[in-house]
């Protein structure tokens, strides 16, 4: 016997004793999430940061995953601490609490003062009254 006729008698004998292949009928599984509840978990997961530090820690430039606008923000404006806040409820606190930890080790100290004036404004609202009202 030859090469060929011993592989050929081979996958015949392999085809009778293999089972019929079925049709699996395919269910499509419809995403019932919103496309900001996509957009804020693709942010959570992405390795890319929402948070650019631009010179001296004096000014932020934040990407928002819902709008994917880029605002500038000086880190004293109260608009870059309002916007800071309303992406964290969204989700993305330990995101961006990491990124700017990763400003402070990596970048530049001085964004160590950034950070204890983000950590002051959370304690404010979690504390202030107008909030805890709107939650009752």
């Amino acid at each position: 016997m030859s090469f060929d006729t011993r592989t050929k008698n081979k996958k015949q004998l392999e085809r009778k004793h293999m089972p019929p292949l079925k049709k699996q009928n395919k269910i499509a599984v419809k995403d019932t999430r919103t496309a900001d509840e996509i957009a804020i978990k693709s942010a959570m997961t992405s390795r890319y940061n929402i948070l650019t530090p631009m010179y001296k820690a004096q000014n932020i430039r934040i990407n928002d995953p819902l709008t994917a606008k880029d605002y500038l923000f000086d880190v004293k404006d109260s608009a870059f601490f309002e916007m800071f806040y309303e992406l964290a409820q969204l989700g993305l606190k330990e995101k961006l609490f990491d990124e700017l930890e990763s400003f402070i080790a990596n970048i530049d100290p001085d964004w160590q003062s950034v950070y204890a004036d983000i950590v002051q404004y959370f304690e404010g609202m979690d504390t202030s009254p107008e909030i805890q009202d709107q939650e009752s």
